[in-house]
């Protein structure tokens, strides 16, 4: 049709549709990219979180692919048509590299200059400044292009902040490969973009795929799934789907089908990268076949933990059955100054059945605590934060644990130290302390050999909210962001045993069998 021979109501009708939805915005007045294909329901969800000017803070998570940057771009071009007359838009948008700022860049401008239906409805915006990294529309909107995260710093020349600052893919492999460049890409959306927005009214984004478990799109998703599981609220909304569902179908039937995934999959698999695919479109930055250990090596239980002080024994109430058990303690502190920002001291309390079934009940993992807290002088009580010393001997008499093996490196000969002085104030001694040489620098080698068994076998048992212990668990290997979980995992169950408790039939209680004398002869 003729957009010329449209009437008047035809007109108001068509631009109160694309006012109020980003897809019809988008089927209308950019039909090349928008029916291509059939519209997913992603696609709706995405465009409800981008039109929602009370979601601040708002992370796109998706495979490759998948509609990040085409939704990006025309919310970008629907935004500026429709904007107040008082109130212009001023946006920046971070890209990957230089050449997908300049294309970005070159979309944009293309449509506000050559599409007639735009040109129809809201006349020529092609305003005074149309460089590669900097337009300015007619009716005050503008548009800033970059390709670092930091040239964001100070862009703000209209005397007013970024409403919108849109991050699409500035994670890569380039600027992941160490650790603190991770911890740059995460100190610059923090340090930096963040406070560059209108602090009423802007609106950050992030659009992205992981690609490090330390990346900061990886840590956005994992945060994010600890929140729900925690029930709490999480800054960011974030919206992340693999390319294949969890009931095996496609994420977007109509463009990745089955069969266009598989091809991809085995693309990777025999140029020699499977997890690449596992990455690309999976979210998984380690693949499942590359993984040590998988889900199906984890055990869940519920159930709680009670001592029985008559008879010194611990149990544990598992689906309605009374499980005597021995229980034990872990400790790896955080000690390492290179890398002190990456580090958390785990303490865990386990405990292990008379069929040797090892059950993680509880445990603190903390950036940044001291060795011991401070106390009180009058009453002894802690003042501020516990330390690494008061969770050991909390956990220790809260599980009524048998031993606690703790690392002993150079770096914390100060918490055996303190533990000793802490003892002997509390008059604690029946508290046992095993120090726990590292043995060489394999320490992941180490922590395999001491559970590969115990994984093998499926005698490990965590609850389901241990977010950070089952990740890590999943991600064992060289590219896991953290390992202080699990190798404290490690240490509670290296001293570990099953209990040898005699049960009272009669009275139905275990009990700990007293050693009788035997007779010399048989002796």
């Amino acid at each position: 049709m003729n957009i010329n021979s449209r009437n008047v109501s035809e007109a108001e009708e068509v631009l109160q549709l694309a006012r109020k939805d980003l897809i019809a915005f988008g089927k209308l007045f950019l039909p090349d990219d928008f029916k291509r294909s059939e519209t997913p329901p992603f696609h709706y969800e995405m465009a409800d979180a981008i039109d929602d000017k009370e979601c601040k803070q708002l992370a796109i998570i998706l495979p490759r692919g998948h509609g990040k940057t085409v939704l990006t771009k025309c919310s970008i071009i629907k935004d500026f048509c429709f904007t107040p007359k008082d109130d212009m838009h001023f946006y920046a948008w971070v890209s990957a590299t230089q050449k997908l700022s300049t294309g970005n860049m070159d979309y944009i401008k293309y449509h506000f200059e050559f599409n007639d239906s735009i040109k129809y409805y809201f006349g020529n915006l092609k305003g005074r400044k149309w460089t590669e990294e900097d337009v300015e529309l007619s009716n005050g909107c503008k548009l800033i292009s970059k390709s670092n995260v930091a040239g964001i710093r100070g862009g703000a020349k209209l005397h007013k902040r970024y409403d919108l600052i849109i991050l699409d893919d500035f994670e890569h492999e380039a600027n992941t490969i160490t650790h603190d460049a991770r911890s740059k890409n995460a100190n610059l959306v923090t340090a930096v973009v963040y406070p560059a927005l209108e602090p009423h009214t802007g609106r950050l984004r992030v659009n992205g795929t992981p690609v490090h478990y330390d990346s900061f799109i990886n840590n956005l998703i994992t945060s994010n799934a600890k929140a729900k599981k925690d029930k709490r609220e999480f800054a960011w909304k974030v919206i992340t789907y693999k390319a294949i569902l969890q009931d095996g179908s496609p994420l977007w039937d109509s463009w990745f089908p089955l069969k266009k995934l598989e091809e991809k999959k085995k693309f990777y698999q025999d140029s020699g990268t499977p997890s690449k695919f596992y990455q690309e479109y999976m979210m998984e930055v380690q693949s499942e076949e590359d993984s040590v250990w998988k889900h199906s090596d984890i055990r869940y239980w519920e159930g709680h933990y009670e001592h029985d002080s008559d008879n010194d024994v611990n149990y544990l109430y598992i689906s309605g059955d009374k499980v005597p058990v021995n229980t034990f303690l872990g400790c790896d502190p955080a000690t390492d100054i290179d890398t002190k920002e990456s580090d958390y001291s785990v303490i865990m309390a386990v405990a292990v059945d008379m069929e040797n079934n090892l059950y993680v009940l509880h445990y603190e993992r903390h950036k940044s605590i001291p060795t011991i807290g401070s106390k009180s002088m009058t009453d002894g009580e802690i003042i501020g934060k516990k330390g690494v010393v008061d969770y050991i001997l909390e956990l220790h008499e809260k599980y009524h644990c048998l031993s606690s093996t703790v690392e002993d490196v150079a770096m914390n000969r100060s918490i055996f130290q303190a533990l000793n002085d802490e003892r002997r104030r509390l008059n604690k001694f029946h508290i046992s302390v095993i120090p726990q040489k590292p043995g060489g620098h394999q320490k992941r080698n180490r922590i395999y050999s001491g559970l590969s068994g115990r994984f093998s076998m499926g005698l490990i048992n965590i609850r389901e909210n241990m977010f950070d212990l089952s990740n890590e668990i999943l991600t064992f290997g060289p590219r896991m962001a953290h390992d202080d979980t699990i190798e404290t995992l490690y240490y509670a169950s290296l001293h570990s045993f099953p209990p040898k408790y005699a049960k009272n039939k009669d009275e139905n209680y275990w009990y700990k069998p007293k050693r009788k004398a035997k007779h010399w002869i048989v002796a």
